[in-house]
């Protein structure tokens, strides 16, 4: 499970819950998070709350289409970077991966790319129904082998954020992914999707799955939830205690659903 969180609170209740389960657990940040807290000190509270967890905690950059962002995450502790070039020709795509690899893989840092157009919005980045492409076999193998990275996310029929209607997802292309190359898949658009689904998308060989419009669900709601049942109560910490369980619920929910065969 990866999880987008967004401040120390977030970050906190998705590392309580995977200590809960004693289970691994990817905290991703989005560009917007990092403009926001700066790479120095979003980087220095997330390797903090790692360094304290008695799990595995692996900091990811998501949807990064800076390159000068990308390295300086990468220098202020992130472990994991996804550069997100869906938006360029496939040689452009490559190239900036190269680049992005190049500068990672001393440092032990790992790489993921993104190939195909996936819908929705995620923070900032908002792709359209009619602007989203599927990525194929044959430029999915090309892009893996001739970029370098370590983890691939390739358009499959998933979106980012509500699904409105059912997606018309290509289980076939993760299986055949799984099958062409050595290298880990990666679920985008995690939120909503049936446990079938889910299953079915970890059994054809997703090995990560992005979970973000459910953990902001979960604090927005949250708020709304405490403030209609406490509107006169001054208590931050309560308030705060308030949200971090109903994150940490979250969370724990879908680590339990993709960890489900090995629990």
């Amino acid at each position: 499970g990866a999880f987008n969180i967004f401040n120390y609170l977030s970050a906190r209740a998705v590392i309580r819950g995977a200590q809960k389960l004693a289970l691994p657990v990817i905290l991703q940040t989005s560009m917007q998070a990092v403009r926001r807290f700066g790479p120095e000190e979003l980087g220095t509270m997330l390797r903090q709350l790692a360094w304290n967890a008695s799990t595995n905690v692996i900091i990811h950059l998501d949807h990064c289409t800076n390159l000068d962002m990308a390295k300086a995450c990468m220098d202020a502790g992130w472990d994991s970077i996804m550069f997100d070039g869906s938006a360029l020709p496939l040689e452009e795509n490559i190239r900036l991966c190269q680049e992005v690899v190049s500068y990672a893989h001393p440092r032990g840092i790992y790489v993921e790319g993104e190939l195909g157009r996936i819908g929705g919005v995620e923070d900032d980045i908002a792709v359209k129904a009619s602007e989203t492409s599927q990525a194929s076999l044959e430029e999915a193998i090309r892009f893996v082998k001739e970029s370098g990275i370590d983890t691939f996310a390739p358009a499959i029929g998933t979106a980012h954020g509500q699904y409105h209607s059912a997606p018309k997802i290509k289980f076939d292309l993760v299986a055949e992914l799984k099958n062409a190359v050595d290298t880990p898949i990666v679920i985008h658009g995690g939120t909503g999707l049936p446990e079938t689904t889910f299953r079915k998308l970890i059994r054809n060989g997703g090995a990560k799955v992005n979970v973000s419009t459910a953990i902001k669900q979960a604090y927005i709601h949250g708020c709304q939830e405490y403030m209609k049942e406490n509107p006169e109560l001054l208590d931050p910490i309560g308030f705060d205690q308030f949200l971090n369980c109903r994150i940490e619920e979250t969370a724990m929910k879908h680590m339990e659903l993709f960890h489900r065969d090995f629990l």
